[in-house]
């Protein structure tokens, strides 16, 4: 049971890092097709990215869907934490409308020890280019976690999340790479379970006109963009 225990907690970790590494909706965010004040994550199938944290890690947009009015850009993979108890794996979405851009995760599956569990997925406001510094936006959802061992309940954790803009119109230097137009932001996740707070997180990203993300940083490890290829 112990170990079920720490399970439980493991895969609701996992569910934090994947969102915190990238891409339920939250019903409260601004969505509003507000104008964009320049692609900040070009979106094209072929697109491709790849980021180094001690490792290359590769992200490509391989196909699109149309969902309702909205086209999504499916990435071929999607990050997960560094872990060797629990493997995790979603498909992940990119959808922009205007100057706000949406990361949508499908369920998440992880693993350990033969011990199978499903997390439901999720939609999130990532990035709005069209705020000022200082500026924020926030939104919340709800996840459930359904575990494939005799009686143990679903937990259900709810996730409040605020993006704010640090800066606009920076130049930023990345393994040697100058880019321009560069805003950078932070976002904030706050994490509860059965209305007790389970903890929080906070990561900051860097992203370029017309290139996309070149930078982020979590639990202060850097992970840099080393090359990308746009269709």
């Amino acid at each position: 049971m112990k170990k079920l225990k720490g399970f439980a907690l493991m895969t609701l970790f996992v569910s934090t890092s994947l969102l915190i590494s990238c891409s339920s909706d939250s019903g409260s965010d601004d969505q509003g097709n507000e104008s964009s004040q320049g692609d900040y994550w070009p979106a094209a199938v072929g697109n491709q990215w790849v980021l180094n944290n001690g490792s290359d890690i590769s992200m490509k947009i391989i196909g699109t869907e149309k969902i309702g009015e909205s086209t999504y850009y499916k990435f071929d993979k999607f990050l997960t934490p560094s872990s060797s108890d629990v493997a995790g794996s979603a498909t992940s979405w990119l959808k922009k409308s205007g100057g706000t851009y949406n990361i949508k995760l499908d369920d998440i599956v992880t693993n350990s020890g033969g011990i199978s569990s499903k997390i439901s997925g999720y939609e999130f406001v990532f990035f709005k280019d069209n705020l000022n510094v200082n500026e924020t936006w926030t939104g919340n959802y709800t996840q459930t976690t359904t575990i494939d061992y005799p009686n143990i309940p679903a937990i259900k954790m709810n996730v409040k999340y605020t993006g704010t803009i640090l800066e606009k119109g920076a130049t930023a230097v990345v393994k040697n790479v100058t880019y321009k137009d560069v805003i950078k932001f932070k976002f904030k996740l706050e994490t509860s379970v059965e209305g007790q707070a389970a903890g929080s997180s906070e990561a900051e990203y860097w992203m370029a006109k017309d290139v996309g993300v070149i930078k982020f940083v979590f639990n202060k490890v850097a992970t840099d963009l080393v090359s990308y290829k746009l269709n």
